[in-house]
């Protein structure tokens, strides 16, 4: 699988994408984790990394890790009944990309 970068050039998504997940109900119980499948299917988790400034540290989840087909289920869910158009089409690249089927 490619390894994806994520970089300066997509600091505009990450909002976007942390929003995506916050609706979609991708929030750990301890509330410190978020998870968001991108436009190109690539699930990333964020972790808090400071309660007091709101810092988060982001990464890319890997195919091999447990919890990206627990992610890309409750997201595909969620998607089916109230996901839009760019939305749906983000879980079925994340379901091609991390071979789920």
């Amino acid at each position: 699988m490619r390894r994806h970068r994520f970089g300066p050039m997509n600091i505009a998504d990450i909002f976007g994408l942390m929003h995506r997940g916050i609706r979609a109900g991708l929030i750990s119980d301890t509330k410190r984790i978020i998870w968001t499948v991108a436009d190109d299917g690539w699930i990333f988790e964020a972790r808090e990394t400071n309660r007091d400034t709101a810092q988060f540290h982001g990464y890319p989840v890997l195919s091999h890790e447990v919890v990206s087909k627990l992610v890309y289920r409750r997201y595909d869910d969620w998607v089916k009944r109230f996901g839009s158009g760019v939305e749906r089409d983000a879980s079925e690249e994340c379901r091609k990309r991390y071979r789920f089927k």
